[in-house]
């Protein structure tokens, strides 16, 4: 059998052929559209939704603050209502409250809006909350979220939470230490004295004192929330101690980044937003991001699978980090040791900073060699001294 091979050009015979394949392949496509807008049921639906962080019904949530205010509310506050409108939880936030009855009053009249989260991040508020998680303790889908406070009572009905910053404060010493090479001076400002507070600047030293034997860290204490008075302590503060180039602080407070800035100190900050914009004295920033935190307890809570208990966030959640590095100032061996510790923290579970031999600073030994101070309400928790070559700056 002969078989004819078909020439393009201008053969008339080829053209027929192609347009008879142009038609079926047509005809062929109009059916099958056809098939499927007739079989297809565009009536509407009830879909269910299997993404568990979606709630399936209509949640809400109130965040409680006090009048007098920490200056990581700001944080909070912000990380709470992004993760709120991720989830589809209605959210609402109450400030200016000024006493507990003011607070267990806001929440009965919120709870009989159907707001079945109550967030109290503040231990001001704490007495209020004790009292509201017995009130609702049978009352169904509401739940308490609050700061650790070892005065709670426990219940299903609660989460508490506790943030260790003392971890990011021990590598900020240590690159406190490897950058201000000239002089062993260090200051390191706070709003109030605190058992955090004392941990901060206990591990801030250490890390210090671990690279430069006789590091010393002078602690400023702010007397007033008047910036106008802040400023004056730190001129003052400079004056006595001429040498001292690095200043940190636990909290975040433009009156510290201005300082900075303006005398030419190196700052490692306390904040999410003043890195870039004081980016010629920044080398570092401890930050606190509370998004992971929210996100796992609101969307267990509205998928029926709330978690009482206490939270610990610290390093090893990636709820607190140290970032923005100014690799311009610091040396290529201090990220080498910071990597190291994080991983000390983060992978080898070994936080060992408040670890025997550990003086005060009177040289009264606190810590015999071979013991380390635990997370528990009668060590790390209850600190209130300070270690061996932390100074208190009386202004």
């Amino acid at each position: 059998m002969r078989i004819k091979f078909l020439k393009t050009g201008d053969n008339e015979e080829y053209k027929n052929v192609l347009l008879l394949w142009t038609v079926v392949a047509c005809v062929v496509v109009a059916l099958l559209t056809g098939l499927s807008i007739y079989f297809y049921d565009v009536s509407p639906k009830n879909v269910e939704i299997t993404d568990s962080l979606i709630p399936r019904k209509e949640y809400q949530a109130i965040y409680l603050l006090p009048k007098e205010k920490h200056a990581d509310d700001k944080y909070r506050l912000n990380d709470f209502l992004e993760v709120t409108s991720r989830l589809g939880i209605k959210a609402y936030a109450v400030d200016e409250i000024s006493n507990n009855e003011e607070c267990m009053d806001l929440i009965r009249e919120y709870i009989s809006r159907d707001v079945s989260i109550i967030v109290s991040p503040s231990p001001a508020l704490n007495e209020c909350i004790n009292t509201a998680v017995k009130k609702y303790d049978n009352t169904k889908n509401v739940y308490f979220v609050s700061a650790y406070d070892r005065n709670l009572e426990k219940s299903d009905k609660l989460i508490t939470f506790k943030v260790h910053q003392y971890q990011v404060y021990y590598l900020s010493g240590i690159i406190a230490a490897t950058v201000n090479t000239e002089t062993s001076e260090n200051f390191f400002v706070v709003s109030e004295l605190n058992e955090d507070a004392y941990r901060n600047i206990n591990a801030f030293t250490l890390g210090v004192r671990k690279y430069k034997k006789n590091g010393i860290v002078k602690v400023i204490v702010l007397k007033s929330k008047n910036e106008n008075i802040q400023y004056s302590q730190l001129i003052e503060a400079q004056k006595r101690n001429p040498d001292a180039r690095i200043m940190t602080a636990d909290y975040t407070d433009i009156t510290v980044d201005d300082f900075c800035e303006q005398k030419m100190y190196y700052c490692i900050r306390y904040d999410k937003d003043f890195a870039n914009k004081y980016f010629l004295s920044n080398i570092a920033s401890v930050q606190v991001d509370y998004r992971g935190f929210f996100s796992r307890v609101l969307s267990r809570t509205v998928t029926n699978s709330f978690e009482s208990g206490n939270y610990l966030l610290d390093v090893s959640t990636g709820t607190v980090r140290i970032t923005n590095f100014n690799e311009g100032i610091i040396p290529p061996n201090t990220m080498q040791l910071l990597d190291l510790a994080l991983y000390r923290f983060m992978i080898a579970n070994n936080d060992n900073i408040f670890s025997g031999p550990l003086y005060d600073n009177e040289h009264r030994l606190r810590l015999d060699k071979g013991y380390s101070l635990q997370d528990e309400p009668n060590d790390i928790f209850s600190m209130d001294w300070f270690v061996e070559g932390a100074v208190l700056e009386h202004l």
